[in-house]
């Protein structure tokens, strides 16, 4: 039996809403819009429309996993970020707009040569880069090998590839690169304290790669491998740019500071919240 499309969408939303689900009608729209191969203004256009059993059992059937807080990138396999849309998959971080902003800082003093995506995820940050600047090229590095999987896909269908070496690794230390020869480190890495990744949204909790999200006792383990390391392979001039967890660990992240490097600013996202730290080698 054929349903039309208001009456389906009243449903799935009222479903959604049951769930606790914030922002349901966005996510429907999302869900038949992928499903059906229409945009949102086509959807509310056309509520009389008749959808087909086949494509019906589909969207019904990523409405039930939405319900069970899965979230809606990892039910339609993809995310949009710099203007692409990227793969994501189980093992990967879902990107976030926030980290779009780290991009752009990096982007800022970075024409080209050597730059490292220290845990790329779905290869996201090494993506948006590489597709900026034709003149440079990525050591894109993930402990999860699932991500590895992801990200390669992503590199392969934005035509960077070639300029891109993935490297499946858990510390900086392993990554084959001599020092002084690198231009530019980049990442966005785990920095939620330990005690607090069960607390937060079942999506992200119960779904998410932990790996991704868990950043030790304070959240600040991968800052204290990663700054010495990036001390050590950065030319002088060169840049470092992560992104961190908030106001609490702005202090113990500038008294990380190694002694070759000079902290050059703490950026806020658009709620106002510290999130970037950039520092330059001298």
């Amino acid at each position: 039996m054929n349903t039309s499309l208001d009456e389906l969408r009243r449903l799935f939303i009222a479903g959604l809403s049951e769930a606790g689900i914030d922002g349901p009608d966005l996510d429907v729209d999302l869900i038949l819009s992928h499903f059906m191969g229409v945009d949102r203004s086509w959807i509310h256009c056309h509520g009389e429309f008749s959808v087909e059993y086949v494509t019906l059992d589909l969207m019904k059937e990523a409405v039930l996993r939405r319900r069970d807080r899965e979230p809606l990138h990892y039910i339609l396999g993809s995310c949009p970020f710099w203007g692409k849309s990227l793969s994501v998959g189980a093992g990967s971080l879902i990107p976030r707009p926030e980290t779009e902003f780290l991009v752009e800082a990096a982007l800022r003093d970075f024409d080209g040569g050597t730059f490292v995506d220290w845990g790329t995820g779905s290869g996201c940050i090494a993506c948006a880069i590489l597709s900026d600047r034709p003149e440079a090229s990525c050591v894109a590095v993930d402990s999860e090998a699932s991500a590895i999987e992801v990200a390669y896909g992503n590199l392969q269908k934005e035509g960077v590839l070639n300029r891109c070496l993935l490297w499946h690794g858990s510390t900086p230390e392993s990554i084959p690169l001599a020092s002084g020869t690198v231009d530019l480190v980049v990442s966005n890495p785990p920095y939620i304290p330990s005690e607090d990744v069960p607390s937060l949204m079942p999506e992200v909790s119960r779904y998410e790669p932990r790996s991704a999200l868990d950043g030790g006792r304070d959240g600040l383990d991968p800052y204290r491998m990663l700054l010495p390391w990036a001390e050590r392979v950065l030319r002088p001039g060169g840049l470092l740019w992560v992104e961190f967890g908030g106001a609490d660990q702005v202090r113990p992240l500038e008294e990380m500071t190694p002694s070759g490097m000079s902290l050059l600013e703490v950026r806020n996202d658009l709620s106002c919240i510290p999130r970037l730290m950039g520092w330059r080698r001298v």
